[in-house]
């Protein structure tokens, strides 16, 4: 049976930072394809700026694998820093996909098409002080029901809430990062500014 990390341990440490860049990543992807789908620049700067905590955090899970880990097995130390490369190509492909956004670049023909049929995207907003959503618990407003849109990521501050669960409560001034139909998000936008006050 392997040992349990103690809390203060570097592999915990370790662990943390694998699996927050991992899901950056995969949130990057998600949004990196909402911006070219809908080309929205401002959600293609969010994706640069998940970049950059991808390297910072990718920067110090290889100084913690060097420094602790290569003591205690070199096996562990490579497979650590070739989960990083592989999570960091991701990213990589991510901010790709949203430099053809941000210099627009106009995209393949092919990609156009499959663009123009997709019925689905991601869109950010963020909760006003006279919102009904704030204080209350995901589960509570019911957003898939209700408006059609369910919540990917929160945005609180510098941190981020990815997959949130249904008991998660919205805050006054987080970002809500949502998946669903073009025409669905409007009701969520007046439901986040206040102008609708009832679900």
């Amino acid at each position: 049976m392997g040992r349990v990390p103690e809390v203060g341990d570097p592999m915990t440490e370790v662990m943390r930072l694998f699996l927050e860049m991992k899901d950056t990543s995969e949130l990057m992807v998600d949004l990196a394809y909402s911006s070219l789908l809908y080309n929205n620049k401002d959600i293609a700067a969010e994706v640069e700026h998940l970049g950059d905590q991808v390297d910072e955090m990718s920067g110090r899970l290889k100084a913690l694998s060097v420094e602790t880990m290569s003591a205690k097995s070199i096996d562990a130390t490579l497979m650590l820093l070739r989960m990083d490369s592989f999570v960091n190509a991701i990213a990589d492909s991510a901010m790709s996909i949203c430099d053809v956004v941000l210099r627009d670049i106009e995209p393949h023909p092919v990609l156009k098409e499959s663009i123009v049929e997709s019925d689905v995207g991601i869109f950010k907003v963020e909760v006003g002080p006279r919102s009904i959503l704030v204080c209350k618990a995901l589960k509570d407003v019911r957003l898939a029901t209700e408006t059609g849109m369910w919540a990917i990521a929160i945005k609180r501050g510098a941190t981020w809430i990815y997959g949130p669960e249904s008991d998660q409560e919205i805050k006054e001034g987080d970002v809500i990062f949502m998946k669903g139909p073009p025409d669905s998000m409007k009701k969520m936008r007046k439901l986040a500014n206040g102008k609708l006050r009832k679900l």
